[in-house]
């Protein structure tokens, strides 16, 4: 079985190259504009079709070599087939290379990329970890990015072989949360105390800096955000791991609530919305996904209402049962335990269900989902 991976790599380009690729990054994006109006005028975003109407006119009027323009041409048709970007003009920030404009060189790690005027082979910056996953690879597909601070970077796609899903002998359910980020079945939870600490503090330094608008503030603003990012990211990083070990060592699927949409589903106190919608949970979601797929751990994904509301234990479900954020009291057979508990078994318990339905778990769950569908007390 093969999944793709993207690594990561920074560009070290001379002044000469970081130019002309600026000026490619430009052209780009102006093309992909073009290419969307271009879309909206024939009433099509099929690219066969888009690119018949104006893929001459985009080399000429922008220089773009003919991948490249068949590039933007293909971005364009596929962004005008998400409603939320129908209307939306591309920013000049990333380009999207394939195998006749880019290549990879092993042996002193440099990238080759076609740009507006040239082909440059560009050096590159790896860590260890790059290096690894690099070596021995024909990379045919990437993505040039700059990001905010102006740093480029190359998101490279590999393909590797990972293992089949295990046969699983059971499910560990996950409640993601604000006081508790993570918290399973077992009753292990992933506090986000630390974690509040650090919002607020860097909260509070953007309300003093924001009212200046100076570019001192400017720049101290936008590092404060690199910092925040980096700082979820790790934290994510750190909790997707220890929850796809723990399955992995119990032979279990991982059972996550569906939450797309959901921000535009609930409302929170004005107090209180900064916390609820200030970690990025879909971004912990994607590394449990992809560190679940490399270690052949399955990932299900359930319905996520009334988990914090509904009895893990008789399944009754009312909202007095949620006595606090914390505290979960059954008022049809008194069962009280705390509430992440009870949500990560009400998970847990759905996600049985599924299993069975779609096969994912093997024959011997139903027996065994007997003593898994009490809470652990």
């Amino acid at each position: 079985m093969e999944a793709v991976r993207t690594v990561v790599c920074k560009l070290a380009p001379t002044p000469e190259q970081r130019a002309e690729i600026e000026a490619t990054l430009v052209a780009f994006a102006a093309a992909c504009d073009f290419a969307a109006e271009t879309a909206r005028e024939i009433g099509s975003t099929n690219k066969v079709r888009v690119q018949q109407a104006g893929y001459r006119e985009i080399r000429v009027r922008f220089g773009l070599s003919a991948n490249l323009a068949i590039r933007a041409i293909a971005r364009a048709c596929a962004a005008l087939k998400v409603p939320a970007r129908m209307h939306s003009r591309f920013a000049p920030t990333s380009i999207d290379y394939d195998a006749r404009i880019f290549s990879f060189r092993a042996w002193d790690w440099t990238f080759s990329l076609t740009l507006l005027d040239s082909r440059q082979r560009i050096k590159s910056r790896l860590g260890d970890r790059q290096r690894r996953l690099l070596t021995g690879q024909h990379p045919t597909s990437a993505t040039l990015v700059k990001r905010r601070d102006g740093a480029l970077f190359l998101h490279v796609q590999i393909a590797e072989t990972v293992p089949d899903p295990v046969d699983t002998t059971g499910v560990v359910g996950v409640d993601l949360g604000v006081v508790n980020l993570a918290a399973t079945d077992d009753g292990e939870t992933f506090s986000g105390g630390s974690v509040d600490v650090v919002r607020r503090r860097y909260a509070r330094r953007r309300r003093e800096l924001q009212p200046q608008k100076t570019k001192s503030a400017r720049k101290r603003l936008r590092a404060i955000r690199m910092r925040e990012s980096s700082f979820r990211r790790n934290q994510n990083h750190v909790i997707s791991k220890r929850l796809v070990q723990k399955a992995n060592g119990t032979a279990a699927a991982i059972a996550l609530e569906d939450l797309a949409g959901i921000g535009q589903r609930t409302t929170a106190r004005k107090a209180n919305r900064s916390r609820l919608k200030g970690w990025a949970f879909y971004q912990l979601r994607q590394f449990v996904e992809y560190k679940a797929l490399s270690a052949g751990v399955p990932v299900l994904f359930v319905d996520p209402r009334n988990t914090s509301r509904q009895c893990s234990g008789c399944g009754h479900t009312e909202r007095a049962n949620r006595r606090s954020r914390d505290a979960f009291v059954c008022q049809a057979c008194s069962l009280s335990l705390p509430a992440d508990l009870n949500a990560a078994c009400n998970i847990r318990n759905r996600a049985l269900v599924m299993a069975r339905k779609v096969g994912s778990v093997d024959a011997g769950m139903e027996a065994r989902s007997r003593t898994l569908t009490s809470p652990l007390l």
